[in-house]
């Protein structure tokens, strides 16, 4: 699970009316901490105490890492805790760890000098800290977020922070892990559950929840059982596209797929003789089963004809690449929308740093105002369902940095919404859509170089994963 600052806040100030108070679940998490972190045998460890909660956490992990007889010395360069239950748990822990006035050489760092409650840049003494933790070279464990970086966005947060070896964040993940500014200051990351229930309407999604029945096959199936889909897209100059959307299509399953083309596109329909082909400007009316448009296409007037024909179908509607206008955002059957965030920022009116600054709350809030899914691209792409609850992808997958890839994405998920009539999906299929194309391409990196891995090596990987 994914939780903003105020989640957590909620979180905490509902288990304490409940009769868990501050100090025992303060125990609790950091207990949990303890057994978890990798803190090699025997090794000096100096934990970095600031004056909030988080502080807190790390006089009681200091205190039971004595306990696990390591050297534990503590460092409070902002002084003492501010909380009664950091304060208490400050005060016991101090028969046991030795506190320091100055740090000196150690094997590790624990950092628990801020946690979720930072909303800004680092200023003051503080400030000299953080200096002073980026310049060591030893490893550096930090609490729940590393000290500096914000909790929930990007756009104040200035690059000064504490750059973990890993980071063990508390209950669930913090939404800045999955940031591009701030996401490299957190090393590897591990959530640490503590017993509390959770609440969110935000999931991580990693390769163990990739749903392996989408590759069975039914003894007694025939094509029509996974979905006839309408594929439509290209342009005089951009006539790959849709070839690409189309071939990932039918190596996800589809049963049957019509592409509809511009004559210009002719030539390379022999390259895929598995699709059936019409000129886009005589798309058949068909009961389609879900219908994909954008890869390759231009706005103009072919555009918005075929739009206002297939936007009116009660069917599974996928919207991509040259498709993705403000007048491209209603249709009477489930919309997707598949932006990277130049586009978003586009159909916002925002900048794409603004975008990329706070990537979650921009996608849940574009997916509520319209009543469609959303799929923001990126490293960490986010998946998002018209009521704004979502999941974000973190299966690695850096050989999907390279043109041609979204369109590979549309064709997939095209696939998967069609199967969707004749077979009830387990699982959300622009998740499973997201996984398995970053699967595909993980799968693709391990025979070529990430680097080297084309839109067309991702496709012939789908059914190798």
């Amino acid at each position: 699970m994914i939780y903003t600052a105020n989640d957590i806040k909620r979180t905490d100030e509902t288990a304490a009316r409940l009769g868990m108070p501050e100090e025992v679940l303060m125990e609790r998490a950091a207990s949990a901490l303890a057994s978890r972190l990798a803190v090699p045998p025997s090794a000096s460890v100096l934990v970095v105490c600031g004056t909030g909660n988080n502080g807190g956490d790390g006089w009681v992990v200091a205190r039971e890492l004595v306990q696990r007889g390591h050297d534990v010395f503590v460092w409070t360069p902002l002084g003492e805790p501010k909380s009664a239950a950091a304060a208490a748990h400050a005060a016991y822990a101090k028969q046991f760890v030795t506190v320091v006035s100055e740090p000196g050489p150690t094997d590790l760092i624990i950092d628990a000098l801020f946690g979720i409650g930072l909303d800004g840049p680092v200023t003051g003494q503080a400030r000299a800290v953080i200096s002073w933790l980026r310049d060591q070279e030893t490893p550096i464990f930090s609490i729940d977020v590393p000290s500096g970086v914000t909790s929930d966005a990007a756009d104040r947060f200035d690059g000064h922070a504490v750059k973990a070896t890993a980071t063990y964040t508390l209950h669930g993940y913090k939404r800045s892990a999955f940031l591009p500014k701030t996401a490299p200051y957190y090393g590897k990351v591990e959530r640490v559950d503590i017993g509390l229930p959770h609440t969110s309407s935000w999931r991580v999604l990693t390769e163990a929840d990739f749903d392996e029945t989408l590759l069975a096959r039914d003894l007694f199936s025939h094509k029509t059982t996974y979905g006839h889909g309408l594929l439509i897209g290209g342009s005089t100059h951009l006539i790959g596209a849709p070839f690409l959307a189309a071939k990932a299509s039918l190596r996800t399953g589809i049963g049957l797929l019509d592409v509809a083309l511009p004559e210009t596109a002719s030539p390379l329909k022999a390259t895929l003789p598995e699709a059936m082909y019409y000129d886009i400007e005589t798309i058949p009316e068909k009961d389609y089963a879900a219908t994909a448009i954008g890869p390759g296409m231009i706005e103009g007037e072919t555009l918005e004809r075929v739009w206002e024909s297939v936007r009116q179908k009660q069917r599974p509607l996928i919207v991509d690449a040259g498709a993705l206008t403000e007048s491209h955002l209603e249709a009477s059957g489930p919309i997707t929308l598949t932006p990277h965030p130049g586009e978003l920022a586009r159909l916002t009116g925002k900048s794409v740093e603004e975008i990329e600054d706070d990537r979650f709350e921009a996608a849940r809030q574009f997916a509520m105002k319209h009543g469609v899914h959303l799929i923001l691209k990126g490293t960490y792409t986010l998946i998002v369902t018209p009521d704004g609850s979502g999941a974000v992808n973190t299966v690695e997958a850096s050989a999907l940095a390279k043109g041609g890839s979204g369109d590979v994405l549309t064709g997939m998920a095209l696939a998967l919404w069609a199967r969707s009539r004749r077979i009830e999906p387990r699982h959300n299929p622009n998740e499973q859509a997201v996984l398995w194309h970053a699967l595909a391409a993980r799968r693709a990196s391990d025979q070529i170089h990430p680097a080297s891995v084309l839109a067309t090596d991702v496709i012939e990987a789908i059914g190798r994963i």
